[in-house]
């Protein structure tokens, strides 16, 4: 399958993986700080963007798709930072292929069971009419049904674009069907088994996904780790507190 893949920067090789309804641009700001001292791959998860989608969308199999890709770009072992659902995808590779992974970052995380919590934004998705749709403005007022938090909505309407192959239709930049149909898959724990690579976790202090009770199952997995706390950052704290976001990357890949 095609990865879909922007790259910057000279050095190190660092691939970046977004979250769940994003693509590669989300953390575009990130790459471009980092890409001073990194060559720097932001790729577009399976599903998302301009990548292919996989069948089931597991994380297991998006991760085996990412390291298909890793194999292919033949730098050696490489860095990695994924955001969310990104690192969920990023820590499955470090746990099934540590060949391929020189150090691990995890921003907003654990290795663990969720609940479901994007019941009502795959409703809402799936809500707004493509191929009637007038504008944005239409798009958003239908998320604010059960969306009430505007930036979500705005980081969800990034992804919706004309349809190219049919004009006047919209269309989202992640595949919409398969996520609803596959998302139980996507909040299942990463595998079992040790990473003993270099790894950090950043995690937002106030944010909920990384929890006291977890850290059994991160230590566990990831004997090896260290733990950063970004103070008044949420789940988004690479665009909330960039600035520490980006020193705490930059420290922990030049150690």
């Amino acid at each position: 399958m095609t990865i879909n893949y922007q790259s910057m920067g000279e050095g190190k090789p660092l691939i970046i993986i977004h979250g769940l309804f994003g693509t590669s641009d989300n953390l575009k700001a990130v790459a471009r700080e980092l890409s001073d001292e990194h060559k720097v791959y932001l790729i577009d998860a399976p599903g998302h963007g301009d990548s292919d989608t996989v069948v089931p969308l597991s994380i297991a199999n998006m991760a085996n798709a990412v390291s298909d890709f890793i194999k292919q770009l033949n730098v050696g072992p490489v860095q990695i930072l994924g955001h969310s659902l990104g690192g969920k995808i990023a820590m499955e590779i470090a746990l099934a292929n540590p060949e391929l992974i020189s150090k691990l970052i995890v921003a907003d995380i654990a290795p663990v069971q969720y609940k479901p919590r994007h019941d009502d934004i795959i409703s809402s998705l799936q809500a707004v009419p493509l191929s009637t749709l007038e504008n944005r403005k239409d798009a958003d007022e239908i998320l604010a049904r059960k969306i009430n938090e505007p930036g979500v909505r705005s980081f969800l309407l990034k992804s919706l674009v004309r349809d190219k192959s049919k004009p006047g239709e919209w269309v989202w930049r992640f595949n919409l069907d398969q996520l609803s149909s596959d998302y139980n898959e996507l909040i299942k724990s990463n595998r079992e088994g040790t990473y003993s690579g270099s790894t950090l976790f950043i995690i937002g202090s106030e944010s909920s996904y990384v929890l006291p009770e977890h850290r059994g199952e991160i230590v566990g997995r990831f004997p090896n780790t260290k733990a950063k706390t970004i103070n008044g950052a949420g789940h988004w704290l690479h665009a909330e507190r960039s600035v520490a976001f980006v020193k705490i990357c930059r420290d922990f890949l030049s150690e």
